[in-house]
């Protein structure tokens, strides 16, 4: 009889039985009233089945059902009074849970929209017609992420905050075979990451085998000394950054001496031009560049990338070494195994201390110094070699929270935030009507 109202509510699930049910519309506002069919129950606190009904209370729920229009349902709930004991009791509410004044779908609503990273609390609430304290306060009740058992592969890396936030970095770790954030914790500083880790039992830190890490030395002297059963590996994808930053310099500095400071690029030295123009040419891969016609406007012709290539390393010697030299270091880093690596990085190592250009030799005593942990980002799990990759992504969705939401002050809220939306199987707290 009542089964329209029941599919506009999305209370099929229930088997309602209704005894009474009218929707009305007040300024754009959708009111359903309800009175539930009586139930055969026993009296909850001394099990007595004489009841009779003392009285009946209105209860205004907010449900969710609509982005055009708030929706309300006024449930005429039953209060027996046992015959018995004289005790009091509401019959059972499918509706919200006991002190909400959101029904529980409401609650699941707002908790599914949550889990997509780039939704936040404002953008919840707009959808679903309610004020972002509640969503935020739906979101704190609700949901508590706790850290996860530390598996056999860990990643650490940061984030950057606020610049408003005492700690301008927060530290994360995720594991590395399912791209799950482990924990995320307020600080990344060496005093404060040392207490985190010794609160974390023993027995569970020496069952990780592998720490991947930036070339930051906090990270590398803390995974040696907390986790002693594990091996330091350094992300392969900052030690090609840190090459890329010295071959921008080298370049840099060899433009510069064709700058004739004009007020446009195309009328600036044609040197000049090439090596401004065609800047990733010297950080990017090669086979990645565009494979078709470039144009250049200040030569009025168009070239392919074979010709630009071989025209900038023709501009300068010590260009054209640099970029031989660390074509070298990319070519080893992409082929080479953990077996067959030392020979070639103590090659590489040397050529760069010995580089005549101290970019170059700054990049040599880097790699001299991590030299240990480089070679072990050439080990191999289940076909994957050890990186950051996964956190790579896991801080790009970061990002986006942290952006879309404009700053989340609160660290308790902003850690279970990004668990929660990143990590997808975090448990709900004290929800168990099932939607």
């Amino acid at each position: 009889m009542y089964n329209d109202i029941i599919k506009l509510l999305n209370l099929e699930q229930f088997n309602l039985k209704i005894l009474k049910a009218e929707t009305v519309k007040k300024d754009n506002t959708l009111f359903c009233y309800i009175t539930l069919e009586k139930d055969i129950c026993a009296c909850p606190f001394c099990g007595g089945g004489q009841l009779t009904i003392k009285d009946y209370r209105k209860k205004k729920i907010k449900h969710s059902i609509s982005t055009n229009n708030p929706c309300y349902i006024i449930y005429n709930a039953r209060r027996y009074k046992c015959k018995y004991c004289n005790s009091c009791f509401y019959e059972k509410n499918p509706f919200s849970l006991k002190y909400d004044k959101e029904s529980v779908y409401t609650i699941y609503t707002v908790l599914r929209q949550l889990l997509n990273h780039t939704n936040t609390f404002t953008d919840v609430a707009r959808n679903l017609n309610l004020s972002v304290p509640t969503v935020i306060k739906i979101f704190d009740k609700y949901v508590e992420c706790r850290r996860l058992t530390l598996p056999k592969i860990l990643c650490f890396d940061e984030f950057y905050r606020s610049k408003k936030s005492k700690e301008k970095y927060a530290f994360v770790m995720a594991d590395f075979m399912n791209n799950k954030i482990v924990d995320v914790f307020y600080s990344r500083h060496k005093d404060k990451l040392d207490r985190y880790f010794c609160d974390i039992p023993q027995k569970e830190r020496d069952s990780v085998e592998y720490i991947i890490i930036d070339m930051w030395d906090t990270y590398r002297d803390l995974a040696s000394v907390r986790f002693k059963n594990a091996k330091i590996a350094v992300d392969s994808f900052h030690v090609i950054k840190h090459l890329n930053d010295a071959m921008i310099s080298i370049r840099i500095k060899i433009m510069q001496k064709y700058n004739k400071k004009t007020s446009s690029l195309e009328s600036n030295d044609i040197y000049y031009y090439m090596l401004k123009k065609f800047h990733y040419f010297f950080v990017k891969e090669f086979d990645d560049i565009y494979d078709r016609k470039i144009k250049i406007n200040k030569l009025k012709t168009k070239w392919d990338k074979y010709e630009i290539r071989k025209y900038l390393l023709s501009i300068d010697e010590d260009l054209k070494y640099a970029y031989n030299l660390k074509e070298r270091y990319r070519e080893f880093n992409l082929t080479a195994s953990f077996d067959n690596c030392d020979e070639e990085l103590d090659y590489l190592i040397e050529d760069f201390r010995n580089s005549h250009l101290e970019e170059f030799r700054e990049f040599g005593e880097l790699l001299n110094r991590w030299k240990k942990y480089i070679k072990n980002s050439f080990i191999r799990i289940d076909k994957k070699r050890l990186s950051n990759g996964p956190m790579e992504g896991i801080n790009s969705r970061i990002k986006t929270i942290l952006k879309s939401a404009n700053g989340i002050k609160k660290f308790f809220r902003l850690r279970n935030r990004i668990m929660y939306s990143i990590n997808k199987n975090t448990p709900i707290k004290s929800l168990n009507k099932k939607y």
